[in-house]
This record gives C-alpha cells, sequence and structure tokens, in this order.
C-alpha cells in the first residue's frame, strides 16, 4: 500500500510540473552521469544566472520526486503525510497561477533503477543534456542493473530525447561518456583536458588548501579559470561542463570565468577546511565509489608536502590520514571493487582509516599489497573513526574523508572541526530529518 501511495503522489506531482513546464516554458538543462554531476550542476546553475533567470535543484534532487518539486519549487517532505500533502495542495497552486518566471531550468537527474532516466527526460524534454562522467571503475548505482553496461545505455537515454537543434555536451576524457555520442542526433560539444575537446584545459594547478586553477582554450581564445576552496580534477570537470554550457548560450567567456571563480562549492564534495590541530581537511563525504575515491586519491597524491602548504614551512612534516568508509549500491561488484581501493593506498597515505564492514576489506588489501599494517585502524561507525582520529592528529596533517552517504562519514568530520559550531554551514547532511537519524 505504502508503494502505491508513493506512485500515485509522484504521478500527481508529475503533473503538476507538467503544467507548470506548458506555461513557463523554460529551456531545460539536463545533467546526469555517475560521477561530478551534482557539482557540475550547480557549477552551470552558477554560470546561467550570471545573465538569465533560472532554477536548479536543491542539493540532489533527482528522482521522480526530486525533480517535480524542483519544478514547483517545494522541499521534500521526508516521511511527514502531512508534509506530502501540503507539497500536492501547494503544487496545485503553483500549477495554475502564475509564478516567479525562469528562462531556464537546470536539472540533475539520477539513475538508481532502470528506466529512470528515460522517464524524466522524456517529460521534461531538454534542449541541452550533459554527461558528466562513467569512470574507468565500477560505477556509483549499478547494484540494480544487470551489468555496466546497461548502466551506461540509461545514461545515454538523456541524449536520445535531444532535438536536432539541441546540445550534447559530453566529458571527452571520459571514454564511456565520449562512446555516447553516437546515441545523438543533437549537436556535440566537447569538453576535458584531451586535445581534441572543444572546451580544451590544461595547465592545471593545486594552490593547496587555497583551490585549483587552468586555463580552458575555446574559439582561439585563453581564459584563466581559478576555483576556490576546492580540489581535484573533479572539480575542473564539472567546471569546464559549465563554461562549455556558457558558451552554447551565448555567455561572455569573461564572464563565464568570473562566475566559476565567485562559486561557493557545495558541502562534502571535496571541500577545503581548517580542522583541528591545525590539520586540513579534505571533506568528500558526500557519497563514495570507486571512481569517485581514485579521483580523490589521486589529488591527495599531487598534493606537495615539500612545498609550503597549510602551515608555512612546517607542513613538510605532514601527514596524509585517508579515512575511507563503505561504497555502497554496487551489487555483486561489492568485494572485488574494495579490494581495488586498497591497492591504491601504499605510496599515497601513511595512515589508512576504515570505516564500516565493507571497508575492512579495503584495509586488508592494502597490507596485502605492502602498506604498513600498524597504521591501518578499523572503525566500525563514524563516531568511532572521529575519536580515534582527534586523539591522533598532529599538526599540519591533511585528512581525506570520503564514504557513501549511509555512512555519516560527516560525524567524523565534525569532530575534526577546527569550530564545530559551524557544522551547520560547513557539511553535508546537516538538515534536522537527517540529525534524527541514527
Amino acid at each position: 500500500m505504502k508503494e502505491i501511495i508513493k506512485k500515485i503522489v509522484a504521478k500527481i506531482l508529475e503533473w503538476e510540473a507538467r503544467l507548470v513546464l506548458a506555461r513557463q516554458r523554460p529551456k531545460i538543462i539536463a545533467v546526469t552521469g555517475s560521477v561530478g554531476k551534482t557539482s557540475a550542476k550547480d557549477l552551470i546553475y552558477t554560470v546561467v544566472r550570471s545573465t538569465f533567470t533560472a532554477r536548479k535543484n536543491e542539493k540532489s534532487l533527482n528522482s521522480e520526486f526530486g525533480v517535480p518539486l524542483t519544478i514547483l519549487n517545494l522541499k521534500s517532505a521526508w516521511s511527514s503525510p502531512i508534509g506530502w500533502f501540503l507539497n500536492l495542495c501547494f503544487g496545485l497552486w503553483r500549477s495554475v497561477l502564475p509564478g516567479e518566471k525562469f528562462k531556464f531550468l537546470v536539472l540533475e537527474i539520477g539513475a538508481d533503477h532502470p528506466g529512470d532516466i528515460k522517464y524524466l527526460s522524456s517529460w521534461t524534454r531538454p534542449k541541452i543534456g550533459i554527461i558528466t562522467g562513467m569512470g574507468n571503475e565500477i560505477p556509483v548505482h549499478v547494484e540494480f542493473f544487470p551489468d555496466i553496461e546497461s548502466l551506461g545505455s540509461e545514461k545515454s537515454e538523456l541524449l536520445r530525447v535531444l532535438p536536432e537543434d539541441g546540445r550534447a555536451i559530453l566529458n571527452r576524457d571520459d571514454a564511456r561518456v565520449w562512446d555516447m555520442r553516437a546515441e545523438s542526433v543533437a549537436k556535440i560539444t566537447s569538453y576535458g583536458f584531451s586535445p581534441g575537446a572543444n572546451i580544451h584545459a590544461d595547465n592545471f594547478h593545486t594552490n593547496f588548501p587555497k583551490g585549483i586553477s587552468f586555463r580552458v582554450d575555446y574559439a582561439g581564445k585563453s581564459i584563466p579559470v581559478r576555483l576556490s576552496g576546492v580540489i581535484g580534477r573533479g572539480a575542473a570537470y564539472a567546471a569546464l561542463a559549465a563554461f562549455a554550457v556558457g558558451t552554447e548560450l551565448g555567455i561572455n567567456v569573461v564572464t563565464i570565468a568570473e562566475a566559476l571563480g565567485k562559486h561557493q562549492f557545495a558541502p562534502g564534495r571535496m571541500r577545503i577546511l581548517e580542522g583541528y590541530n591545525n590539520s586540513t581537511l579534505i571533506d568528500d563525504t558526500y557519497n563514495s565509489s570507486p571512481a569517485a575515491v581514485k579521483l580523490a586519491l589521486e589529488t591527495l597524491h599531487d598534493i606537495n608536502l615539500d612545498a609550503e602548504g597549510p602551515s608555512g614551512p612546517s607542513a613538510s612534516k605532514s601527514r596524509k590520514i585517508v579515512v575511507l568508509g563503505d561504497m555502497l549500491e554496487l551489487g555483486i561488484y561489492s568485494e572485488q571493487e574494495h579490494k581495488k581501493v586498497g591497492t591504491w593506498i601504499r605510496g599515497i597515505a601513511d595512515m589508512l582509516v576504515c570505516v564500516g564492514e565493507r571497508a575492512k576489506m579495503i584495509g586488508e588489501s592494502a597490507i596485502e599489497d605492502g602498506f604498513d599494517p600498524d597504521q591501518v585502524h578499523y572503525c566500525s561507525n563514524s563516531y568511532q573513526a572521529g575519536q580515534l582520529l582527534v586523539s591522533s592528529i598532529q599538526q599540519s596533517d591533511i585528512v581525506l574523508l570520503k564514504a557513501s552517504q549511509s555512512i555519516r562519514l560527516e560525524r567524523a568530520t565534525e569532530m575534526l572541526l577546527a569550530d564545530p559550531s559551524h557544522s551547520h554551514t560547513l557539511l553535508v547532511r546537516q538538515e534536522k530529518e537527517w540529525k534524527r537519524k541514527i
């Protein structure tokens, strides 16, 4: 009965959202992928908003419920029946009366199950579609798909609905994504560090802990881009996707670069935070997958501790501490992927903290690969991990924290903040509904 009610509510919300779209007629920009889609969506919105009126999904409301709620400008009612009833009433009100006008709608579209993207894109009818990345590793959300190829095919459904006068924007550096270009009749724009990309980036530089910078070459112009408070090529790829959208909409490239430079990245996505005992935290606790873990570890590896770092010259004594929790939604690939992650630790981390039952396999694999067993620690939950780290963190240590959302690793991050009183603005999942969950 509960599932039937959920389907009825979702259908009513969809009907109301369709009415809003029919009246407003915004141009829809849709984003999907297995890595980086939320950051890309946020950056695209920042660029579009620099010149036009726009609306976007808040946080990761990218499902059969989240997309209609975004269009109707409503919030999730979580598990409140009264809240959902009120949402339906407000949705009806907003579907028939004039509301806030917006020229563009930036939608993140997720795929937890087969058919999700096909369903959402079939009635939202995007004009511009972006696929951010699939990665060479096993992607997240593969659990309910028969194989990786099926998940990739689901993602490419977005490209199939684009019209001939639309635009498909693809990550040129991701082989799986680039192979999808034949699925669309729309014009193709590519972005990446590959020389053949239409939006081509190079001269990537990490200025830890301030941020990253790179150069974008487009249409004979070379434009410097700087992103603050975040590190990693993942952020650069998201910015390149946004740059591509901006050029498609005719926004001046200088305006695009300025908008990107002012962007405030969402919590839990490779954010740089001041930590306890003069340490530096790389907070990547929003979610996790093998591809995202690899990217985060590569970013940590590239931080040069011999250069002047987060605490000046003394940073040469810094340790790199990696805190990894369970990676969920991997289905039959779970064991092999956790063990594979363990083989990436040696040569990058000085200390490894594993959080959760599955993450034990990361530690065991790391030891088998030659990592010092005395520097591997196992914790059953995030609170234990936080307590362990508080007692062992040294000045100028750099701590990377990453796990799937149900591990709630942001709780450990909160314990490590230099000023935990700001956790409600710095960390992911700080809403009261999340706080109630064990």
